[in-house]
């Protein structure tokens, strides 16, 4: 995979200006990917395994809530 032009080409498909200085991240970024997707892809999976059709976002009211009856999202930090 040539990540230099997927970078460029991604980039410009989606209108988002990429800085100079972010640049090197990017790259290494989408190397780290690229050689992870082989992996994730041939990770068996069952007929009946789908994936998910639809995001749903899931808000801090649908959290499970922690032992002291407060969900992790919404617990005060110090």
């Amino acid at each position: 995979m040539d990540v230099e032009r997927y970078a460029e080409a991604a980039a410009q498909a989606l209108n988002l200006p990429l800085a100079p200085e972010h640049r090197a991240g990017v790259l290494r970024y989408l190397q780290m990917v690229a050689q992870m997707a082989p992996r994730v892809m041939d990770f068996p999976l069952q007929p009946a395994v789908e994936s998910g059709n639809a995001f749903r976002p899931v808000g801090p009211e649908d959290l499970p809530a922690t032992s002291a009856g407060v969900n992790a999202a919404t617990k005060a930090r110090p």
